[in-house]
């Protein structure tokens, strides 16, 4: 379990760094997708609920690191997204086109919702945080949706390193 975190921690720091350092600085794009978050829904539905909330939190720790945000903001919310989507690994499958476009959309709904509600912890804090109605939301929302399938194939890749032992055995048996 150990080996899985720590790689799945690696792909998300490296998530975190091509999101923050190369696609920021890209003049066209309006917004930047959301890699990590993206990263690490594939993480919680490939693992479960434990892997799921650890991946989160690892994952909103760079991200409050590499941001500058207070320390929590988005480890918060991403453990909670972590978790619910470790409850059904088990029952999706994360293979194919339309299940991991799916899943992220209802991920960055549901990000967007607990950034506006875990905002209101930190209300000295200046905050820029896109309205569900808007331009901003509605370009994240269509790139990582877009986004999602490609990624989701990519970590397929090292779907046998990012395995927990116990879910392992479980598909070997069947």
């Amino acid at each position: 379990m150990a080996k899985s975190i720590l790689v799945s921690s690696f792909i998300m720091l490296c998530a975190a760094i091509i999101e923050s350092s190369i696609l920021s600085n890209i003049t066209f794009l309006y917004i930047v997708p959301d890699l990590v978050l993206i990263c690490s829904l594939y993480f919680a539905m490939l693992n479960g609920k434990v892997v799921g909330e650890t991946t989160g939190f690892v994952s909103g720790l760079i991200l409050d690191f590499i941001t500058g945000f207070p320390p929590g903001f988005n480890c918060l919310y991403r453990t909670i997204i972590g978790y619910v989507y470790g409850i059904f690994s088990k029952t999706i499958i994360i293979s194919g086109i339309i299940m991991p476009m799916l899943s992220v959309g209802i991920g960055t709904i549901a990000k967007t919702l607990m950034v506006h509600l875990i905002a209101l912890l930190f209300p000295n804090v200046k905050i820029y945080i896109a309205g569900i109605i808007s331009y901003d939301f509605l370009f994240e929302f269509i790139a990582n949706i877009i986004l999602a399938p490609f990624i989701f194939h990519f970590l397929g890749f090292f779907r046998k390193s990012l395995l927990v032992t116990s879910v392992k055995d479980n598909i070997d048996n069947v």
